[in-house]
């Protein structure tokens, strides 16, 4: 059982990254790259900015705004999923008596929802790589590596969102100082 559990905990964790993904991964450009103005003076879309980033005109522009509006629609259809599965697998478990084959179940599906996201971003940066120059397909992996990056930092203890790093209140062994 307690294999079960780490695997549960894996999961979650893996959905936690997918969420911040693509929030802290346009964040970070938008840092980067705030000398960029959006085109219409207003405050832009983190699709838009990342387009501005890229240097993206006319079609291509269109076509890369399209898919990541689509990988964004695919994002927040699953993550809203994995908030309602996440919810009735914390109920069964604290029921009186939980069944395990439901709780199995759910699990099994928040796994494909990982593998549908996971999917859906491959796509997106497959799609994305055809319309773009070697050059924007250099800056767009940069990007990427950036989101990467944050959200595995985002996910360790005592970075932002992250538990906050606690001291240690138990007192030190007797052959430690």
């Amino acid at each position: 059982m307690k294999r079960g559990w780490v695997w549960v905990a894996l999961l979650l964790s893996l959905g936690i990254n997918m969420g911040i993904l693509a929030t802290i991964g346009m964040s970070r450009a938008r840092q980067q790259d705030r000398y960029e103005r959006p085109r219409d003076g207003g405050e832009a879309q983190p699709a838009e900015r990342l387009a501005n980033h890229l240097r993206l005109e006319g079609e291509d522009r269109q076509q890369f705004l399209e898919i990541q509006q689509q990988l964004f629609r695919t994002v927040q259809r699953h993550r809203q999923e994995l908030g309602r599965l996440r919810a009735e697998i914390r109920r069964e478990v604290m029921s009186d008596s939980p069944d395990p084959a439901e709780v199995d179940g759910l699990l099994g599906r928040v796994g494909e929802i990982h593998m549908d996201l996971d999917r859906a971003m491959v796509e997106s940066v497959l799609a994305t790589r055809k319309i773009l120059t070697p050059e924007q397909q250099e800056r767009y992996f940069q990007v990427l590596e950036r989101i990467q990056r944050a959200s595995e930092w985002m996910g360790r203890r005592g970075g932002p969102g992250g538990r906050p790093a606690r001291p240690d209140r138990r007192p030190p062994p007797a052959d430690r100082p």
